[in-house]
């Protein structure tokens, strides 16, 4: 059985974000920037709500401005681009040939991988809700079907069928290569900014890595055909 070496993942990672820190991090801002845009929280009586587990409180906190449709769309479009940019840089050392070509997307994949983000958040807040065990154990069984959708060309039902088959045996040193991530994520958060950007960038590749570790090998013939459209 394949072995997730977590020191291995996270040194590899480290790596290729050193390499292609400048477009990974841009991109990870303007990410981050479209994603909030149109929702406004008022902070005060957010914390009440949460202070008095007041669902009402919290839904009257969020507004959400028509743009946040739009937006939000954006944000799919672009973390489709950056997955694949992810992958890219993984499997051939540079993230896109040309720029046109990065951001060149195949619209019919693109919503494919659009249902698979939103089937998978579902999954995971349902799974959250019945005592968050569930939802832990079906976020890291399920966890490579966006990545599946947007770089593998993967259909809907079976981007969830291949995660759960390539995670198979694999829960526990998956949990702790999330874990890791988290710690990633705190450390860069603590470093301002710009280490928040760097550690993100360092955590997609940890995904990336891990996916093509545990992914299974293609038969010969396959493999041709593979990297002939590639």
């Amino acid at each position: 059985m394949k072995q997730l070496v977590i020191g291995d993942i996270v040194s590899r990672a480290w790596d290729l974000a050193v390499k292609h820190w400048p477009i990974f991090v841009l991109l990870t801002f303007v990410y981050n920037m479209i994603s909030g845009f149109g929702l406004n929280i008022d902070q005060t009586l957010y914390m009440e709500g949460i202070q008095n587990n007041d669902p009402l409180l919290i839904s009257q906190a969020i507004t959400v401005s028509p743009w946040m449709a739009v937006t939000f769309l954006l944000a799919i479009y672009l973390s489709y681009v950056m997955l694949n940019l992810y992958v890219n840089a993984h499997c051939t050392g540079k993230p896109y040939a040309t720029m046109a070509e990065a951001f060149k997307v195949d619209f019919n994949q693109l919503a494919i991988y659009f249902c698979v983000e939103l089937v998978y958040g579902i999954i995971v807040a349902i799974g959250c809700v019945a005592l968050i065990i569930p939802g832990i154990y079906l976020a890291i069984r399920l966890w490579y079907a966006p990545l599946l959708a947007a770089t593998q060309g993967a259909s809907f039902t079976e981007a969830f069928s291949r995660s759960w088959e390539m995670t198979k045996g694999h829960f526990w040193e998956l949990l702790l290569l999330g874990l890791t991530m988290i710690g990633i994520g705190i450390l860069g958060f603590c470093a301002c900014c710009v280490g928040y950007f760097f550690a993100a960038v360092i955590i997609e590749f940890m995904l990336v890595i891990s996916f093509f570790v545990l992914k299974p090998e293609m038969p010969a013939s396959e493999a041709t055909d593979y990297v002939e459209v590639q």
